[in-house]
């Protein structure tokens, strides 16, 4: 087998796999985090956040930029957010600008800040 076949093998032992990461209600972290696979927030961070998914459950809180390839929003950020995907839930609270290839807003969400739409979001400010 070749080294390009093994990259696509998906029981080959040299993959990589990240499970997903969850901050509980209750945690607090202070510092920037930068994680390869998804996370679910549900305490507070206060820094930036770098994922490849992330949600932010309905008291989750987010103090700085979000860079991701999917986010939705179930509780507050505030700062940028940088996604292919975002999604603001109702009840949902973001203050800042957001930058996005496709952007939904329910019904109840709060956002305050400059919408951007943009082809590769996550290139921008990186």
């Amino acid at each position: 087998m070749s080294s390009e076949d093994r990259t696509h093998d998906p029981h080959d032992q040299h993959s990589t796999h990240h499970p997903p990461l969850t901050f509980p209600r209750g945690l607090s972290i202070e510092g920037a985090i930068s994680y390869p696979g998804s996370l679910t927030v549900g305490g507070t961070i206060e820094g930036d956040v770098s994922c490849a998914a992330l949600v932010i459950t309905e008291r989750g809180i987010v103090n700085g930029s979000v860079r991701a390839e999917t986010v939705m929003v179930l509780g507050e950020v505030n700062g940028e957010i940088y996604a292919n995907t975002l999604t603001l839930k109702a009840a949902s609270c973001v203050v800042g600008d957001i930058f996005h290839k496709q952007l939904a807003l329910e019904d109840g969400c709060f956002f305050e800040g400059r919408s951007r739409r943009h082809s590769a979001p996550l290139l921008l400010g990186a």
